[in-house]
């Protein structure tokens, strides 16, 4: 068995994937919180023998780093490896201060299909990404469902009304939906990046995918709208099989 731990180190909830290699095809196990790795690690029967470790860092966790090296893991970071205008073979039209989990999942959408899309990752913070034959054109970063709403809180008389309903976008007759339908627009913004650059696929991915897969259901049944809830981790993997160690 070889195994592979990709490291997902975000703005919030550090998550791991865990991948295991088995008669020649590789498979996810399980995608764990990062305070569970140990644990899984030894159900597994992966260690730094058998299993190698990769790192998409948004924000900086070396203490962690630090405890896997002192277990003897061989540890890949991407952020060692992206230095602006090329990642990989992609060319990359956006600054070097570019977070390396956008850069990591553009890589896998460009060398897997190299179509116009747009990569929408919904989670505290949701970043909208195009993709094209001509590599990562650039993006917006906008805040998450959750994050939106708690931006009410700043409104005297904003800050007590219930918000538990899923955004619309219908027209709002109250102030509750008035609040949470204004998310809509945000929607607005990624069809109109769809319809002004011809994009044929919306690839969506974190723990707010649905409701943004939602949004969609009014466009061009020849759009293809792909769920992939552990795109980073499948992005990490196919980086590392790929570019660092070829299988």
């Amino acid at each position: 068995m070889q195994g592979l731990v990709t490291l997902d180190f975000g703005n919030s909830n550090p998550h791991a994937g865990l991948f295991q290699k088995v008669q020649g095809s590789w498979g996810l196990v399980k995608v764990v919180p990062l305070v569970e790795l140990p644990l899984y690690l030894t159900q597994l029967g992966m260690s730094a023998h058998n299993t190698s470790v990769v790192v998409c860092e948004v924000r900086a966790r070396e203490t962690e780093i630090t405890k896997l090296l002192e277990q003897g893991f061989l540890i890949t970071r991407v952020k060692d490896y992206w230095r602006g205008g090329r990642f990989a073979g992609m060319p990359v039209d956006y600054a070097a201060t570019l977070g390396e989990d956008r850069l990591i999942e553009a890589f896998f959408a460009y060398k897997r299909e190299k179509i116009p899309q747009l990569i929408i990752d919904a989670g505290t913070f949701v970043t909208m990404d195009v993709v094209t034959e001509r590599g990562f054109q650039g993006g917006f970063i906008i805040p998450g469902l959750s994050t939106y709403y708690e931006t009410f809180g700043k409104g005297e008389q904003l800050k007590g009304v219930s918000l538990e309903a899923l955004p619309s976008q219908a027209l709002p007759k109250d102030t509750a939906s008035a609040m949470s339908s204004g998310y809509s627009a945000f929607a607005a913004l990624a069809k109109k990046l769809i319809l002004e650059l011809g994009l044929r696929k919306i690839l969506l991915t974190g723990g707010q995918g649905a409701i943004w897969r939602g949004f969609f259901q009014d466009l061009d049944h020849a759009l293809v709208v792909e769920s992939s809830p552990h795109l980073l981790h499948w992005a990490l993997h196919f980086w590392m099989t790929t570019q660092i160690e070829p299988q």
